[in-house]
């Protein structure tokens, strides 16, 4: 009787109900046809149930650990339950996307694979590169460099990204000798020179405080941030000023607030305590609730977002993102970059020597653009200007991720296009928000990471914090999208607009709630420990024998995933190794006990498993009942048979890249859309005379015009390669 009642049903592969056949996704949708159904998987609904898996060994499956740690130790996870969370975002976004098609018998069954969640966020379309480039994403794991280096009171974090913040970061810390090298604008020229300059960086900071770091690295406009930790965030200036953390309202501890402030007439519902077990047992006995029934929306089609326009003022990857979502489940999206100042995304282009069609050749743009449409405007002119607010009152949606500046310069805030749109949805996306004492400063994904504590909780104790690889990039942007969707759902019901505020910081710190709710509760600093996990044991990443290497740029580098969630698979990985001694131990048959031996235990297994061939390891492992997989290197994430299974993976041709595997959305639709990435990311300016034509009525003169004045054009300006 719930179920029928129910406008929605989440359901996750762990659930007790998920192995009765009344509770399984057909039967559910069948009692509750009106009814969107979340399915919460690891691989997709269907595909290998009975796996072994958690969290841990889907980032070893997910290939961001190419990116994390140095060459002479294990790779890393993202500490915490990173996967946990953001699948969680997946699947609300999910239901929302699903929820554009009301009505009786707009019922859908919606499927989210965490797998293809990591495979989205912890690599920048790793497979899109190597398909196009022939070589590997990356050929060994190292750090950028400067990223988080010691201070005298902790550590601060850097992401020097472009040619001028190298030049800038230089002045700051008096390397002239460095600033006027050419080739160290360049990621890869640093990396090969790692040791020296990251020891002379160390150097600079390490006598200062952190403050004062800050402080002068800012006023430089390098992105910069501290490193912070369960006990020092919520202290931060942006947090306090901003109102980013309120008390539980039962248990009174710290926890963040929501990622996302509405301006514009929404009110959003306040905390309330979580429920106690079954104290609305009774209640729901005597009255089940009724769904809430709505007319169906005229002309939808089986893509939730036909007839859905965004202008999307978006660069890098946590802007595009947010739009990329909407291109893909069937709105017109039209990215609006310019010739001087292209998408910065470009610049991360296989044709480093700069030449002729640079910025054409990019994968991560190629991968996150799919299905949009591509006009440049120069915004330094007020006729490139005129033309953008023209575009804005032909959209239902802006969106945009720059610092909190640039949009009210060019006369394009939200109360200023309002007036040009009065039911307009505006996202701003930057770094720290748009008001407060952190509103100016820049920042990247690894800005965002170091700021809001999963850099705290990554790493080896013994070494520095390390970063996640860019991954709060896409988290950032999936949670901009939740946010987007409420707004569009409100003006659905009230006919108005709104301005949603989503910084990239407030998305992150909900990733690491966990760490300000045990700190502010129990006064437990959460911190990094290699690969251990905080709640189980063992848990690690241990070497196998080398196989025989899929690309040559690749160095020997196999390791396996191992977890053990439970004291019976404790047993029977003892088991699985032979190792009798082990079972036998007393001591440990708890996790306490296995956690206070995880030495002695990891030297257990990892000397039964580096002579063997990981592939054994993990199907021995996996027919005892043992969560474990071998770390799959990027460019081979299409090959995992879970992924080719689903089909994660779509060929797009490309006419610089050629045919590439693009990575779809984690978010499957029974009722489509089928294909994601139904038509090519654009050339820069591609659509610029269909856009300026058939959407702003220009005459062809005109749009010439233009192009002989610059304001539009399709040759970008010299730009410096990542």
């Amino acid at each position: 009787g719930l179920l029928a009642g129910a406008n929605a049903v989440v359901w996750s592969a762990g659930s007790a109900l998920a192995a009765l056949p009344e509770f399984q996704p057909e039967a559910i949708s069948t009692s509750a046809p009106d009814a969107l159904v979340l399915m919460l998987t690891p691989f997709g609904f269907g595909i290998s149930p009975d796996r072994p898996v958690n969290e841990f060994i889907l980032q070893a499956l997910g290939g961001g650990w190419c990116g994390r740690g140095v060459p002479d130790r294990a790779p890393l996870a993202v500490g915490g339950d990173f996967g946990e969370w953001i699948v969680g975002v997946f699947g609300a976004v999910g239901i929302l996307t699903a929820h554009q098609r009301p009505g009786p018998g707009s019922g859908e069954l919606i499927d989210v694979s965490g797998l293809d969640t990591m495979q989205l966020t912890q690599t920048m379309f790793a497979p899109t590169f190597s398909a196009a480039s022939g070589r590997s994403y990356r050929a060994r794991r190292v750090r950028t460099i400067p990223l988080i280096h010691p201070t005298q009171d902790g550590y601060v974090g850097f992401q020097v990204t472009t040619g001028q913040q190298w030049q800038d970061f230089c002045s700051m810390i008096g390397r002239d000798e460095w600033r006027e090298d050419p080739t160290l604008t360049r990621f890869d020229a640093r990396i090969s020179r790692y040791d020296e300059i990251n020891s002379a960086v160390d150097g600079w900071t390490s006598v200062r405080p952190t403050a004062e770091v800050v402080d002068l690295a800012v006023a430089f406009r390098i992105p910069v941030a501290p490193v912070g930790t369960g006990a020092t965030i919520p202290q931060f200036e942006q947090c306090a000023e901003r109102g980013w953390f309120v008390k539980n309202p039962r248990s009174g501890f710290l926890q963040p607030d929501v990622h996302y402030t509405l301006t514009g007439g929404a009110r959003r519902r306040p905390f309330t305590p979580a429920p106690q077990l079954g104290e609305d047992t009774a209640a729901l006995r005597e009255r089940l609730p009724q769904a809430e029934q709505r007319p169906p929306r005229p002309g939808k089609t089986d893509l939730p977002f036909d007839g859905l326009r965004i202008a999307d003022f978006t660069a890098f990857w946590a802007g595009p993102i947010i739009s990329h979502h909407f291109a893909m489940f069937g709105a017109d999206v039209i990215h609006v970059e310019s010739t001087q100042r292209p998408d910065g995304i470009r610049a991360a282009t296989l044709r480093y020597e700069m030449g002729e069609g640079w910025w054409e050749a990019s994968p991560t743009f190629a991968g996150t653009n799919t299905n949009k449409r591509d006009l440049t405007l120069d915004m330094r002119s007020e006729r490139g200007r005129e033309l953008a607010r023209e575009l804005v009152a032909r959209s239902d949606v802006v969106v945009e991720n720059y610092s909190s500046r640039v949009m009210p310069h060019w006369g394009m805030d939200y109360e200023e296009l309002r007036r040009i749109r009065p039911d307009l949805i505006m996202v701003r996306a930057p770094a720290f928000g748009i008001a407060g004492p952190w509103e100016h400063r820049v920042g990247y994904a690894t800005t965002i990471e170091q700021a809001c504590g999963a850099a705290s909780i990554t790493g080896f104790a013994d070494d520095r914090p390390d970063c996640a690889g860019g991954s709060f990039d896409p988290v950032a942007g999936m949670h901009a999208v939740f946010a987007l969707l409420l707004a569009l759902e409100y003006r659905d019901r009230t006919g108005q607009g709104l301005l949603v505020e989503v910084p990239q910081f407030t998305a992150g710190l909900q990733v690491c709630a966990e760490q300000f709710i045990e700190y502010s509760s129990n006064g437990r600093l959460l911190a990094r420990d290699g690969n251990r996990s905080w709640t189980l044991a063992p848990q690690g990443v241990y070497r196998v024998a080398d196989a025989e290497r899929d690309l040559a740029d690749l160095p020997p580098d196999e390791w396996i995933a191992i977890s053990v969630p439970t004291d019976e698979q404790w047993l029977a990985l003892c088991r699985a190794m032979g190792n009798g001694a082990l079972a036998a131990d007393p001591a440990l048959r708890t996790v306490a006990g296995r956690r206070q031996a995880h030495d002695l235990i990891d030297t257990a297994i990892e000397s039964w498993t580096r002579d063997q061939d990981g592939a054994v390891v993990e199907r021995t492992l996996r027919e005892a009942g043992v969560p474990a997989a071998v770390l799959v290197q990027p460019h081979a994430l299409p090959g995992i048979p879970e992924v080719t299974a689903r089909g994660s993976y779509e060929m797009v041709d490309n006419p610089v890249l050629g045919t590439v595997p693009i990575v779809a959305s984690p978010i499957r639709l029974e009722r489509g859309p089928h294909r994601h990435h139904r038509r090519r990311a654009p050339l820069l300016g591609e659509h610029n005379q269909q856009i300026l034509q058939d959407l702003l009525g220009l005459t062809p003169a005109q749009i010439a015009a233009l192009e002989a004045d610059s304001v539009i054009g399709t040759q970008a300006a010299t730009a410096t390669a990542w």
